[in-house]
């Protein structure tokens, strides 16, 4: 690895240190995930609430998140998760997908 090509990353993860969510979070490099466990078929999710308290952060942060390039994965049986809603906000809906990509 060339010298200083992991400072991005580092900072990256300095900076979001201190992100919290009533959530599971994963970070990873320039990644962030959150993840939501759902046990009974029918049980509403909360993730809705979970993403507005990560942009409620970003925005105290001066940060932005890319809502291009943000995407939701519902994992299990097509019978069982269907009653999941998309997520939607004013000024964006998130693309659902079935599988992600790192690059």
């Amino acid at each position: 690895m060339p010298q200083g090509s992991w400072l991005g990353p580092l900072s990256f993860l300095v900076l979001i240190d201190d992100l919290d969510v009533d959530c599971l979070i994963h970070k990873y490099v320039n990644d962030t995930t959150l993840t939501e466990s759902l046990y009974v078929q029918h049980q509403p999710s909360n993730m809705e609430f979970y993403f507005q308290q990560l942009l409620d952060w970003a925005y105290k942060n001066d940060m932005e998140v890319n809502l291009s390039k943000t995407k939701e994965m519902v994992i299990g049986p097509p019978s069982k998760i269907r009653h999941i809603p998309l997520l939607h906000f004013p000024t964006a809906q998130i693309e659902r997908v079935n599988s992600v990509t790192t690059t």
